[in-house]
């Protein structure tokens, strides 16, 4: 009896620890509702977080896209000022080598005048010495220094003309100088402008060059792929290949992905919208240098080879810009070019640039005609020559014809 009652003291507690434990389908229904609940309030806080996130991405995006626009114009009109003061530099230049030329060719003749006329002076002193009677004890025969004695006087006007232009002469040396000096301060003043201008135009690259690093995370990693790609390339036409075949491999993943759907990625500019506008520019692009035309496409270079494009001999530290809207699909040091800059325009139509001492563009970057993509550098002896080459479908073409007129001299 007292076992009986024992039991069923206990029977109260169980059931109250069977509820705790296990609740009745009423309960369970409750948590899980108030379970599902909360999940539902955490997926859409995190979901506004990520809208207001993917907003202010958005927002930086724009704001960037924006920026990098205003930097890029103002990149082509720093470019543009620097290239005009490079004209002005490279023509004073041009003149002072004439003007220094022209004065010794002065000099020169100068010295040979002024030889002639030292000689008939000391004739005619060697005469004025000799009074009339003593002409019976010279050497010569009577009749030969009344000769040389006419003679002599016949030539004192011819004397006196070439006194006179000899003066003349002295006079426009004096001029030719006085020229010199003064181009040579406009050199100073210009070269002075030019320096300011590419202080300026390196501010905007450092500028530009943080603005990519914010938005371009891609760059590092395909320019490594591009550079293993150059590493196995035979020459320029190997390498062109090379690059488009991976540009439509990139492409073709892409719309696998799904990832193409005539869409442009923030910061980017499409090419074959705007570059199918190049073949319509034949004679308006602009040269990607100031300096002097030094070789022709298709000069015999030896060995029975041609060269494929054209070489502009530019100043020390010159500009360069690109010569149509594009995409930089090489920037880096390739075999036999140096530094070597490829820039895709669409239709299949490709500019090469090479002989840069420094490349200020990356691969994948975009860049509009006039944009500045590199400097040249200061060889010992010598100006620096920058090499171009147009190609369509990987094969050279002559460049000149698609360049602009300019009063570029041809030498060699």
């Amino acid at each position: 009896m007292r076992q009986f009652r024992f039991r069923y003291l206990r029977l109260p507690g169980l059931l109250a620890a069977a509820w705790l434990i296990f609740p009745p389908p009423l309960a369970w229904a409750a948590q899980e509702r108030s379970d599902t609940g909360q999940r539902l309030e955490e997926v859409k806080r995190a979901l506004d977080e990520s809208r207001k996130t993917d907003k202010t991405l958005k927002r930086k995006s724009a704001a960037l896209a924006k920026d990098l626009q205003r930097l890029r114009r103002q990149l082509v009109a720093a470019a543009y000022v620097i290239q005009t003061h490079e004209a002005e530099v490279s023509r004073l230049e041009d003149m002072l080598d004439a003007l220094v030329l022209s004065e010794k060719t002065k000099i020169d003749r100068l010295e040979q005048q002024r030889n002639q006329f030292a000689r008939v002076l000391m004739a005619l002193s060697r005469l004025a010495r000799h009074p009339p009677e003593a002409l019976i004890v010279q050497p010569l025969r009577p009749s030969d220094m009344i000769r040389s004695t006419i003679l002599l006087r016949a030539a004192l006007p011819g004397i006196e003309r070439n006194a006179g232009r000899l003066r003349d002469e002295l006079a426009g040396l004096l001029g030719a100088r006085l020229e010199i000096n003064r181009r040579r301060t406009e050199l100073a003043g210009a070269a002075e402008k030019r320096k300011k201008q590419r202080t300026l135009l390196k501010r905007l690259l450092d500028e530009k060059t943080g603005l990519k690093r914010q938005t371009d995370t891609k760059s590092r990693r395909t320019a490594r792929r591009i550079r293993a790609l150059a590493e196995k390339a035979n020459d320029l036409r190997d390498l062109l290949s090379r690059l488009q075949k991976a540009d439509r491999e990139r492409t073709a993943e892409k719309k696998r992905r799904g990832k193409a759907k005539g869409k442009t990625a923030a910061g980017k500019v499409p090419i074959q919208p705007t570059a199918g506008r190049i073949a319509r520019l034949r004679g308006a692009l602009p040269f990607p240098a100031v300096g002097r035309l030094a070789g022709l496409y298709g000069q015999n270079i030896g060995n029975g080879a041609t060269r494929k494009g054209i070489t502009i001999e530019t100043l020390s530290h010159a500009q360069v810009i690109a010569t149509y809207d594009g995409r930089v699909v090489f920037a880096g040091v390739f075999r036999g070019y140096g530094q070597l800059l490829i820039i895709e325009h669409g239709e299949g139509y490709h500019s090469l640039l090479a002989g840069f001492a420094r490349i200020d563009c990356v691969i994948g970057q975009t860049v509009v005609a006039g944009e500045p993509v590199g400097v040249m550098g200061r060889p010992a002896g010598a100006r620096p020559v920058l090499y171009l080459e147009l190609r369509r479908n990987g094969q050279p073409i002559n460049p000149l014809p698609w360049l602009a007129a300019r009063k570029n001299r041809v030498s060699g």
